[in-house]
This record gives C-alpha cells, structure tokens and sequence, in this order.
C-alpha cells in the first residue's frame, strides 16, 4: 500500500477533468463539466465533474470519486494499481511507486524452496522440449488433446524424464539440499535412492496468485496402470485448499468481464480458454473451501459454477451454491441439461462453439436447485420433501403472486416434491400471515410505503441532519472536534464511518481548515475495500448538496433534531417488535394503528 501523502500529492497534481477526457469525452458546462457516464446505460450526459473540488459524480447511477476511483472503476484493477496509472498518465516519477509495486519479502528457507522449485520447472518445460523419443512422445501427447504449442507456453506445461533419478541429480547440482527437495513434495529418501514421483509423466506446473509455482499435477501418457493423476502433496509452499489454479492469470480478466467460470479441472480451464472464455478457474479435486471464497470474493464478480454433468458434480454444484450464497458472492450455475462429459471432452469432440453453448447456460441457483430435485437427486422421504418446500417458501414469497415467475417455480417445486400446487399455494398464504382488516391492511400498506421511499418523517429529518454535520465537520476543525465532545457516532451506518474517516484524516492533516475531498476519498478506498463505495457516494453526495456554512448554533440545532428523531425511531422500533411478535391478530392491529398515527404526527410537524 503506498503511503498517504504520496497518493495525496498525486492527486493534487492530476487535473481530473484531463484524466477522465482521456477515456471519455467531456464537455463544460458551467463551472463543472459534464460526460455520459460509463458505469451505467446513460443516454443523457448525468456524470458531472468538478475541476475545483477534483471529484466526480453520476447523478442517475449515483457513482462517484476522485481520479483514483475513475481510473479504478472504469479498467476494474485494484486501488494500488489506479495510483500507479494515474501517475503515468500525468507523467509523476516517484521511486516509490516502484519500491511498492516489488514482490512482498518471504524468509529465507521459503526462499530456498521457491528457488528449487523454480528450477524443477525448468528442467520439466526443457525435457519437454528435448529431442529424444520420449520428449516426442510427449509432445504427441498432447497434440492427441489438442494442446498446441501456444497453450504449452501459456500454462507453462512440462514432462518429467523416466529416469527420475536424473531429476534429482539436476537438482542436487543446482546446489538444492536432500531436504529443499523433499520439502517441495517431488521425491522422498528411499533404499533404492531418491527419484521423481513425476517420472515419465506430462506435468501441469500450478501457480500461486502472485505467479509462483508451488506445486504440480502429473498426468500419465503410458497405460501403465498407474494411476491417471499424481499430484504433489501438501508442502509449506502448496496448500490446495488455498488454491485456485489459473488464478493468477484469471483474476484480471474476471474484473474486466465482472464473471469468472468455477471448473472442476485444469484441462476445463484449457477448453474454456481455447473456446475464447479468459476468466476460468479450477478447484483441482478439492471442495470449496473459505480461503477459495476469499479468492473470489476480491474479484467483486459474478461466480459461473460448471462442474461436471454427472451426478457427483450436480451434487457439488449444489453445495458451491450454498456456499456462496452464505458469502454473500452473486452466482448462477451452467446447466449441463443431462450431459455428463466434462467442458474438456465436449470441445474436443464438439469444439469451441459447443463449449460456449455450455458456458452460456446460465441458471440461478434456486432454479438449478430445482432442476437438481428433478433430474439428479429425487426426493423421496417425506421430511426430505418437506424439507424442500420450507426452503423455498421464502423465494415464492418474495415473487408476486399472480406473477408469470411465482406459477413457473410453484409448478416446478410441485413436480419435484410430488405436492399439488394448491397446497404449497396455500402454504405461501399462510407464510404471508394472517389477513387483517382493510383499515389494518391501509395502514400497513401505507407504514411499508413511507419505509421503502425514505419518506418516514423522523428518519427524513434524522438523515439531513446528520449530512449537515458531516458537511460541517469537512468544512470546519471547529465542528469536527464539537462532533466527537458532543454526539461520538451517528445513526446511519455509512454516515458514521464517513465521520469516523473525517476525523482520522483530520489527526493526520492538522493544519488544514477544510477537509481535502479528494484525498479524503483516498484515504477511504485505499483502506475500505468493502464500504468504501457507499462512503465515496456519500461524500460526493455531500459535495454536490452543500449545507448554509457552518455556524456553531446551526450545529446545535442538529445535534437537538437528532436527539429528538432517534427517540422517535426508538418508540417506532418498540411498537414493531411487538408487530412480529408472536401475539394476537388484535395486538397487531393496535400495534400498526399507534404506528400510523405517530407516523401521522411526525409528518405533520415536519411538514410544518
């Protein structure tokens, strides 16, 4: 991560007008200037930038920041990445730009292992190469699996001499040690000597996410009876379930694309690739494990699951599914429609446009849970049943109910479960709650209204007071310091960690009155990956909506309008509790009706 003043002095130093003009044409318009907006299906010019504040913002998509976040968003690479192109767009030297972008230290005996590593896998890609009857069986080897000199380079694939005790002796005259060459998972001491577990065998080296090699997968070209795949063992430098292979070279094209396919194995990656789909990983074997989600979930980007068409991969799919959805990373599913070959076998027997076809057989989970209940895994018990129609309760509630969707899913959950439609139908009713009176169903209709449209007076009143002393805190020292002696954190969410951020850069920015937005916004993205959105569309909203300049007795008067709003929402939270408790249908009534008529009441006297 490079350091504060150097992202800030860039910034300074960059006109962000001539840097977004560089991918997008840009037009003035008043003081700002004005551009369609690349981040959504804009027509009319809505992204509007302001040279004087260094900032940007849409006013349809609501996206904004400063030149960082343009570059950032628009060529989706990471934040350090932005720094580093918009410093050579403006043509900013600084050593430590460099310094930054060199690989992270490791310790001396990762070191020792890497470096033999290293040259194992040269020795591999070499012996592929040689000129010997081996060396060409090999090669015909994978000309056989369609495997073209393009694709050896690019996935760096290697063949391990018969004699694997030549393997080991390369490496002991490398100056590796007995240890480093156990260590890394290839040979281990026997009566007979030491010699390469790959012997004989075509290997498929696998990288890190820093494209370090750190293991590999041997596959047979001999019908030997051996088995097909010999991969390394767990070692301090390879641990499988930390891995997904081919994401060192996926993980730019996935932000690109906003997709990446999950596949079973290397060889898919390959049909996947060769078909023209960059953005392809591979599990190798293993389930999905948390570090896998970590991975994927830093591509903010679509995960495409296409495991085999078989049972035991249907099965998986479902469970990825799962997975992934209690991680809160969007998916859908390939459905293979009843094909069992894997992306491999079907382009080498069908070729590139049938892989695509698969590839573009997208289902969402729910319907592909659906599809598996049907044609995978019949369901057969009653509580397995029941079971069934629980989970998807919630879904069919969410659909309106004389929809196209909610009669698609009830009949395709009916013909899974062997239940009638009339039945799961009258479940759903029932999952709604009970009916209440039209004078209760106004009042609610009218209590969900006013929530949804932010237009429920207290929280109205309670959100434009808060904006107003976050605009106050970056406009003066004064109020900044009044916000942590008098109110310490606010009731939004976003805005409190907007204010959080203002103070922190105030402690490292003492001398400066007014809060520097641009850098501000900096100092967010660099260091919240996950809210730093929400934050930078706040600040830019702020920016564009300024309050009256701050004067310390408007500043009490906000402090007075929160404390009064919070109690109110406090009373509005009380009276829903008791709302979704499980009480009477009358106590329910009561309680929507105290509920309106205090929601009457505040918007009367807000209105006044």
């Amino acid at each position: 991560m490079y350091s504060r003043d150097l992202i800030e002095d860039i910034l300074r130093k960059a006109d962000i007008v001539s840097v977004i003009s560089s991918y997008i044409p840009v037009s003035k318009k008043g003081r700002n200037y004005v551009a369609i907006c690349p981040f959504h299906d804009d027509t009319n010019p809505s992204l509007s930038i302001s040279p004087e504040l260094r900032i940007f913002k849409c006013f349809v998509c609501g996206t904004g920041g400063n030149a960082i976040s343009f570059i950032q968003k628009y060529e989706k690479i990471p934040f350090d990445a932005a720094v580093r192109k918009l410093a050579k767009l403006i043509g900013y030297n600084d050593p430590r730009l460099e310094q930054t972008y060199s690989a992270p230290k490791i310790d001396e005996a990762t070191k020792r292992l890497y470096d033999c590593i290293d040259d194992l896998q040269a020795y591999y890609s070499y012996s592929l190469n040689a000129d010997t009857p081996e060396a060409k069986a090999a090669r015909d080897y994978l000309s056989s699996r369609q495997i073209d000199d393009i694709a050896i380079k690019r996935y760096s694939i290697g063949y391990s001499p018969l004699d694997g005790a030549k393997t080991i002796e390369y490496l002991k005259a490398r100056g590796h040690s007995i240890h480093s060459i156990e260590s890394i998972g290839i040979a281990y001491a026997r009566e007979s000597g030491m010699a390469d577990n790959n012997a004989g065998r075509i290997v498929f080296p696998i990288f890190d996410a820093s494209s370090q090699v750190v293991g590999f997968s041997a596959r047979r070209i001999r019908d030997d009876g051996s088995a097909k795949y010999v991969n390394s063992p767990e070692t301090p430098i390879f641990v499988k379930s930390r891995l997904l292979y081919n994401f060192d070279k996926a993980e730019g094209e996935a932000r690109r694309a906003g997709y990446i396919y999950l596949l079973e194995g290397f060889m898919d990656v390959m049909a996947f690739n060769r078909s023209g789909i960059e953005p392809a990983v591979a599990l190798m074997g293993t389930a999905l494990t948390n570090d896998h989600l970590r991975l994927l979930a830093r591509l903010k980007a679509e995960v495409r699951v296409c495991l085999d068409g078989d049972a035991a991969g249907q099965t998986a799919m479902m469970k990825i599914a799962g997975l992934l959805r209690k991680a809160k990373i969007g998916c859908r599913l390939v459905d293979s429609h009843g094909d069992d070959r894997d992306p491999d076998d079907i382009y080498r027997l069908d070729g590139a446009e049938a892989v695509k076809r698969l590839a573009n057989s997208l289902v969402d989970p729910l319907d592909f849970e659906l599809g598996y209940y049907i044609n995978t895994k019949k369901l057969e018990t009653p509580e397995e049943r029941r079971h069934a129609v629980e989970s998807f309760i919630p879904h069919l509630q969410s659909l309106p109910p004389a929809s196209i969707e909610f009669e698609n899913t009830l009949a395709k959950l009916a013909q899974a479960t062997a239940y009638e439609p009339s039945a799961i139908r009258e479940l759903v009713k029932l999952a709604r709650g009970p009916s209440l009176t039209k004078e209760e169903a106004i009042l609610t209709k009218e209590s969900i209204s006013r929530t949804l449209n932010n237009r429920d007076p207290a929280l109205r009143r309670l959100m434009k007071a808060e904006e107003t002393v976050l605009t106050y805190m970056m406009e003066s020292k004064e109020a900044a310091g009044k916000f942590e002696s008098r109110i310490g954190f606010l009731y939004d969410k976003v805005n409190n960690l907007v204010a959080d951020s203002i103070i922190e850069y105030r402690q490292s920015h003492p001398d400066e009155e007014q809060v520097d937005q641009a850098a501000l916004i900096a100092q967010i993205e660099s260091t919240m990956e996950d809210s730093g959105p929400q934050m930078t569309r706040a600040i830019a909203d702020l920016a564009w909506n300024p309050a009256d300049r701050y004067r310390s007795d408007l500043f009490d008067e906000c402090v007075n309008i929160m404390l009064d709003e919070k109690e109110k929402l406090r009373e509005r939270k009380k009276a829903e509790k008791t709302l979704n408790s499980p009480t009477t249908r009358e106590e329910k009534g009561r309680a929507l009706k105290d509920m309106a008529a205090n929601a009457r009441k505040n918007w009367a006297k807000f209105r006044k």
